[in-house]
């Protein structure tokens, strides 16, 4: 509706909409949190996760309601339809960016359960935002060094922890375990200096994925494995979706049956171990090959 505006006035506008979305949404689930510590009886737990619910609804429908109106983009979605669940399950996707989020919430609003983010431990500390994702129980992953984990050992059981909580807290209540494998946002530098093997895609960290899987499986009905593209903002899709400037979203979605055959040890059962890391790595090359298609369907398309 906007979308014909100059970028400044755009930028302008969702400079102030977005972020005063996430603070007035925050602001009451912060407060939740506090009643959640204060009092952690399983009625006013229940009655929290079902407000918390709520308000992450609305979040989800006011960032759709902005990006619509100061963004004309045309959806490309392919794969298999979404099917309705009201139990838990684990949405694993590629990461190009902080937009990322916003748009896995819009493709998944009302299909599944309140998502939950594996996040960046520095990213706790984002004013609102981070302490708001905190107390919805977001699951906070740390990267270590390798100078850092030859000093002390004990880090690399860390994130594991984490995990292992997380996957605690889906037996509690409903909730959409997103997971981006990579662990961090894809560029063409970040992937060379890691020494991917993929075109598209940085090498997937599979323990998380594995470690939730190889807990949960058997309780929850579904994976949902995405693929997002963005052919014309390769570079910053979250500053020019701010500016009005996203074009066309590719979303390619596989519907995986989740089944108690993918339990396992991820920590103990070494054949478990190699078998889930062989599987997210398959995975990782379907994925960069269907990348690669939609590449050349986009540089297509555009031709004509």
């Amino acid at each position: 509706m906007l979308a014909f505006l100059p970028a400044p006035i755009l930028f302008l506008i969702n400079i102030i909409l977005i972020p005063a979305n996430s603070v007035v949404i925050a602001l009451p689930i912060m407060f939740l949190g506090v009643i959640r510590l204060i009092c952690p009886l399983k009625p006013v737990i229940t009655f929290i996760e079902k407000s918390n619910y709520f308000l992450y609804k609305i979040w989800v429908l006011n960032n759709r309601l902005i990006i619509a109106l100061t963004n004309n983009i045309k959806w490309h979605i392919s794969g298999d339809k979404i099917p309705l669940t009201q139990k838990s399950c684990i949405v694993i996707s590629n990461h190009l960016s902080w937009l990322d989020i916003l748009f896995i919430g819009m493709i998944y609003h009302g299909k599944i359960p309140i998502t939950k983010f594996f996040m960046k431990h520095s990213l706790i500390y984002i004013p609102f935002v981070g302490l708001a994702c905190y107390a919805l129980g977001m699951p906070f992953l740390r990267r270590y060094s390798r100078e850092q984990l030859l000093k002390n050992p004990k880090l690399r059981t860390a994130d594991l922890d984490t995990t292992y909580r997380a996957c605690k807290r889906i037996a509690d209540a409903p909730t959409a375990l997103i997971n981006f494998l990579e662990g961090t946002r894809y560029n063409k530098e970040k992937a060379q200096k890691a020494k991917s093997t993929y075109k598209h895609l940085m090498p997937p960290k599979a323990a998380s994925f594995a470690l939730a899987l190889g807990q949960i499986a058997d309780k929850i009905d579904y994976i949902y494995n995405t693929t997002l593209y963005y052919p014309d903002n390769e570079h910053k899709p979250f500053i020019d979706m701010l500016k009005g400037k996203i074009k066309n979203v590719y979303v390619n979605i596989e519907v995986v049956k989740s089944s108690k055959d993918l339990c396992g040890d991820y920590i103990k059962d070494k054949e478990y171990k190699h078998n889930m890391t062989m599987h997210v790595r398959d995975l990782w090359k379907e994925k960069d090959d269907l990348l690669e298609k939609l590449h050349q369907e986009y540089l297509k398309d555009k031709q004509q």
